[in-house]
């Protein structure tokens, strides 16, 4: 079998540059794109290494192989402390697993494509591109797949958090997000703002506000300030410009409450000086939180 080096360093820069910008991703890391690219080429002559001088066993050893995946995240990366370098090393591991995974199976499947021998996948030429682009687009699938659950499990155990908002004779409790994007004030006085659904704290508005929302009058602020002056609520009625929620140089309707609480049991917080804003739509696609908080609120 004939191994073209040229051709085999090429698809290992390719690979490799991959396996690290999934690495980076998946660690949250800042990236320089020279600097993954000099990683990538560093396990690509590895590799090529290997192929020149088979006879030079020691190369071929876990130590070896483990000493140069150090190196590669060290060059692809920069790291402050230890304990950031061992979390990078253990999402480029299984970033690698997953290539490896993919690309595997391609070849199971495909019994003429190639074999693996001391660790290292071989291609043959009239396949290699059809695997490595299989390859590839199982890999984006399985790390969109994965990201989204990161994501979504991040959200629920590290960013909802309990929220009870009273107002006058009731009171409603509902999960909140902690937005860090969330930097509405209450240009009056200058006091933060909570964003919350409309649907989800409906139950203790006055049902002339109600009516508001319900009508889908939100915008009309002539109709909303006279059905608001004749109302017992005026003093504590609010104007929130906005240029976030997908619209720009919007106004939230909000209020006063008497008070919310942020958080749970020993950790539990009170608020009185803050302001609800009310908006009309869903805030979560999976309606996992009903209400946008700042982190100064936490």
């Amino acid at each position: 079998m004939e191994i073209f080096i040229d051709v085999l360093v090429l698809e290992n820069i390719v690979m490799n540059y991959l396996i690290l910008l999934m690495t980076a991703k998946f660690s949250k890391s800042r990236i320089s794109h020279l600097r993954l690219f000099l990683g990538a080429l560093v396990g690509a002559l590895y590799v090529a290494f290997l192929v020149v001088y088979p006879s030079l066993k020691g190369t071929y050893t876990t130590v070896a192989k483990v000493a140069i995946s150090f190196a590669i995240v060290a060059i692809s990366f920069s790291f402050e402390r230890f304990i950031t370098f061992f979390k990078t090393m253990v999402t480029f591991y299984i970033s690698t697993f997953i290539f490896a995974g993919a690309g595997f199976a391609f070849l199971y499947f495909n019994q003429s494509g190639g074999f693996v021998r001391d660790g290292f996948f071989y291609v043959y030429w009239n396949s290699k591109w059809t695997i490595m682009v299989l390859c590839v687009a199982t890999v984006g699938i399985i790390a969109t797949i994965f990201w989204d659950i990161i994501q979504n499990r991040l959200v629920k155990d590290r960013l909802l958090i309990p929220l009870k908002i009273a107002f006058e004779n009731g009171s409603i409790d509902l999960p909140a997000l902690v937005d860090t994007g969330n930097a509405l004030f209450d240009p009056l006085t200058r006091v933060p703002v909570v964003v919350v659904e409309f649907k989800a704290i409906k139950s203790i508005l006055p049902l002339e506000i109600q009516n508001i929302f319900e009508q889908s009058k939100e915008d009309d602020l002539v109709g909303v300030t006279k059905i608001v002056s004749d109302s017992s609520w005026f003093s504590r009625f609010r104007l929130i410009p906005f240029t976030s929620l997908g619209r720009e140089n919007g106004m939230l309707i909000g209020f006063k409450p008497d008070y919310i609480e942020v958080g749970e049991k020993s950790e539990k917080k009170g608020v009185t000086e803050v302001v609800i804003g009310i908006y009309n739509k869903a805030l979560s696609k999976s309606e996992n939180y009903n209400a946008l908080l700042g982190p100064d609120l936490v």
